[in-house]
This record gives C-alpha cells, sequence and structure tokens, in this order.
C-alpha cells in the first residue's frame, strides 16, 4: 500500500493578477496563511510561490512585510501567530534544509538562525531564486517548517507547469487567475501531478485555501507524495479494503454472492 511521503506543494500567481488588485490580494493571504499556520508543519503547506517575473520583486516585498507581521512565541499567548517546531530534531532538520536553499538562492526574508525562547523557535523564511535558474534544492527536498521558495516564471502556463512539474508530484497546488487561456494550460499542465487543484478567487467567501482538505475530495497525490489516496468520499472507500475476483462457474458464483439467475 502506497502512503503520503513528501508535497512540494505550489502556489501560482497568474500574469493577470497584478500587484493591487482582488486575485493578487488573495493570493498573499493564502501564501502567508499556509507557509505559517502549524509553523509550516502540515503536508498542504506552501513550499514554492509562482509570481511572474515582471511582479516578482513586489511580491517578494509584500510577502516579506507579511511574514514580518507573524509573531512567533508562545502560542498560548494571543498575541503569537506562529508557535515552534515540534523538536529538536525537526529543528534541525528544518534549519539544514534552510542553508541547502539558500545556498542556491539569496534570503528574502528570515533565516535559519534560532530564536530567543525556550522551545524550537525559527523565523519564517523566504529564499528567493533567480528567474530561469536551476533552483535544484527548492524541486527535491520538502523543508517541513514555515519555509518557501520564491520562483519567478515567464507568465506562460507552460513555463510555470513545467516548472512545478519538477517537484515529481503532490498533494495540492493552487493557481490564482482570471485569464481563461491561462487557466486551461496550466491545469491541463500540472493536473497529472497532483491529487488536487485549488483554483483561489477573491469571491470564494470564507475560502479555507488550498491548505484546507476536504472530505470529499482526494487528499493523497502521485510520485513522491506516495500515491496514496485518502478521503474523496465513498470512493476512497476502496483504499481500505481488500478486493478479490471471483472466476468460475455462473451458478456458484451468483449462489456465492445472493445473485439471482438472469
Amino acid at each position: 500500500m502506497n502512503v503520503e511521503a513528501d508535497s512540494l506543494n505550489a502556489a501560482v500567481l497568474g500574469p493577470d493578477a497584478a500587484p493591487g488588485g482582488d486575485m493578487y490580494e488573495t493570493f498573499l493571504k493564502d501564501v502567508l496563511r499556509d507557509m505559517t499556520q502549524k509553523a509550516g508543519q502540515k503536508c498542504t503547506a506552501i513550499r514554492r510561490v509562482l509570481v511572474p517575473a515582471e511582479h516578482a520583486t513586489t511580491a517578494r516585498d509584500d510577502l516579506a512585510e507579511g511574514l514580518k507581521a507573524v509573531r512567533v512565541g508562545n502560542p498560548a499567548l494571543e498575541e503569537t501567530r506562529m508557535g515552534p517546531l515540534a523538536s529538536s530534531s525537526q529543528f534541525a532538520d528544518v534549519r539544514e534544509g534552510i542553508a541547502r536553499l539558500g545556498a542556491e538562492g539569496k534570503p528574502a526574508f528570515g533565516s535559519a538562525a534560532p530564536l530567543a525562547g525556550k522551545g524550537f523557535f525559527v523565523s519564517p523564511v523566504l529564499i528567493e531564486f533567480a528567474e530561469d535558474a536551476l533552483a535544484a534544492a527548492a524541486h527535491a527536498r520538502e523543508v517541513f517548517g514555515p519555509v518557501a521558495s520564491l520562483l519567478p516564471y515567464s507568465g506562460k502556463g507552460a513555463d510555470a507547469s513545467a516548472i512545478v512539474a519538477r517537484g515529481n508530484g503532490g498533494l495540492v497546488s493552487s493557481v490564482y487567475s482570471e485569464d481563461a487561456e491561462f487557466l486551461e494550460e496550466i491545469v491541463s499542465g500540472i493536473a497529472p501531478y497532483h491529487g488536487r487543484l485549488f483554483l483561489g478567487h477573491p469571491k470564494i467567501e470564507m475560502s479555507p485555501g488550498p491548505g484546507t482538505v476536504l472530505p470529499q475530495l482526494v487528499h493523497g497525490g502521485p510520485g513522491r507524495a506516495g500515491g496514496g489516496e485518502e478521503l474523496g468520499g465513498v470512493r476512497a472507500l476502496a483504499f481500505y479494503m481488500q478486493r478479490v475476483a471471483l472466476e468460475g462457474s455462473r451458478p456458484v458464483i451468483q449462489k456465492l454472492i445472493g445473485a439471482q439467475p438472469s
């Protein structure tokens, strides 16, 4: 039985979603929430952020400003917006992952330095890569913490799809656009690599964002995500069942399964 293993979930900003617009603001909100919720320790957290190159500088600055407002500390305190990592080994793994990303990109916000306090506290971290950079580390290893990579792309759906596909399969990726041609191109391009796609839109009231899995949706994915499948309503029950094929005389099989002869 395959199981969920790893996922480099992506958020893709479309070329029509210019800074200052409602779609852009929805994108920012979702990325900031899913980077830092549970200190990034969830399988559906956003790990790769794809932005058209013409908007990359603005998006970098806006994300950095949003991350700056995330207060890290004791989760029992009302003003805290992000708590610690789960363990010392998790803390060490996240810091090592940040170092690997930083060796190819450059910090846009935060660092691997431990924060003051009793616990395994680390700042949210955004690593910026140049357009067309290989960014091998960003596509090869999930850093299971509040860490994401900012990846500029040309603005074309095919190019964004090719970058997302370097993650070799994932649980969920999200797209923020109202351009029908772009949506058709990127959805068809990245669908084979994911169990779920989230099409963000400012008119979706009380949107749970891409990081929330609803009971009737597939939760699972191909490739590095493990090939498993959970939830999905009735269709998911087969995941937990042993099935067998009966081959033999029709009357005998009909009697075994209680079917009436036709």
